[in-house]
């Protein structure tokens, strides 16, 4: 079973993540991954990659040797990660092979992955509306995390935590204009073009002492925002996971969120708002934010470690690929 996964885009973020932890944790053998050159060295050195240089979606010569590419590979089974990359091999793709495409947020078009012959949704809003045959597979928490429950942080140095990149469709703005009668702290940590909008916000709001934002933090020194937090915030517009939703939850730090991607099947519907929707945020966090210590999440906790792991993810993946193996 020869099977190539293909991302196309030139910046390496939570789709890239996504495929580097799928191809590089010895679930999957002999992985093959085509990607953009300007990001192939971000992925582990186990994965064997073919290197090639930015294809634009209407690039015939791009095409052509990306199909060249393939006929020398000649994969059973091309999985594509993004909508570009879905929309270029459904475009090259002549019955040559089987196309499984994984959708990882939320798109206005989504036509573009009907050409697939199946597709993969991180949420089941992400494939909403798709006729092709298809399946919800959650992203998973990240497989190098370890547990915090034995880590002690006096209560009073805890503060509430955001995650994301300072982008409009993280809802940031709307979860700082939300924050002016909570007494917790907040920490918003990532990076992003709205980063001056947002400091901006924070101080025409009077929320400086209450409110910061951390940027250039690696993966390695997130852990200790967990630690330190008494709760994770996802204020989303819009998500196809949330991912970091999980992380939190798989190191046992409570979660409270819009209702985007898949959290209305994590969490109960009194610990959600309404997406874009800031006096809904805003009453969330008022009710919750300054009283965590009495919000039990423990069976969320177990749900998320035994259902969202990267073994149990991958092992219906390769459902998928067999199911059209076997065909």
């Amino acid at each position: 079973m020869k099977i190539v996964h293909i991302v196309l885009s030139e910046n390496f973020a939570g789709i890239e993540q996504h495929v580097d932890e799928l191809l590089s944790n010895n679930l999957l053998s002999n992985p093959i991954l085509i990607c953009n050159d300007s990001i192939a060295d971000n992925f582990d050195e186990s994965i064997t990659i073919y290197r090639i240089k930015n294809i634009r979606r209407k690039s015939i010569f791009g095409k052509y040797k990306l199909n060249k590419l393939l006929k020398t590979i000649d994969p059973d089974i091309v999985h594509t990660h993004g909508s570009k990359t879905a929309s270029i091999i459904s475009s090259i793709n002549k019955n040559k092979f089987k196309h499984i495409a994984t959708v990882h947020g939320i798109k206005k078009n989504k036509k573009i992955y009907e050409k697939a012959d199946f597709v993969i949704g991180v949420s089941r809003m992400a494939i909403e509306g798709i006729k092709t045959d298809s399946k919800v597979i959650s992203n998973w928490w990240y497989p190098e995390l370890t547990k915090l429950s034995n880590t002690k942080v006096e209560e009073n140095s805890k503060y509430a935590l955001a995650i994301g990149r300072l982008e409009k469709v993280k809802g940031f703005d709307l979860l700082i204009s939300s924050w002016v009668n909570i007494h917790t702290s907040l920490v918003i940590v990532g990076s992003g073009k709205e980063k001056q909008n947002l400091i901006n916000l924070i101080n025409k709001n009077n929320l400086s002492e209450k409110i910061s934002i951390v940027d250039g933090v690696s993966r390695n020194e997130l852990i200790e925002y967990y630690k330190q937090a008494s709760v994770l915030i996802i204020s989303s517009r819009d998500e196809g996971g949330p991912r970091v939703a999980l992380e939190a939850l798989y190191l046992e730090v409570p979660v409270l969120s819009t209702n985007v991607g898949h959290m209305e099947t994590i969490l109960p519907q009194e610990l959600l708002a309404q997406k874009d929707n800031q006096e809904s945020l805003q009453s969330l966090l008022e009710n919750y934010v300054d009283y965590m210590d009495l919000v039990n999440q423990e069976a969320i906790f177990e749900f998320i470690t035994n259902e969202f792991s990267i073994a149990k993810k991958i092992s219906e993946i390769k459902e998928i690929y067999h199911s059209f193996l076997n065909k």
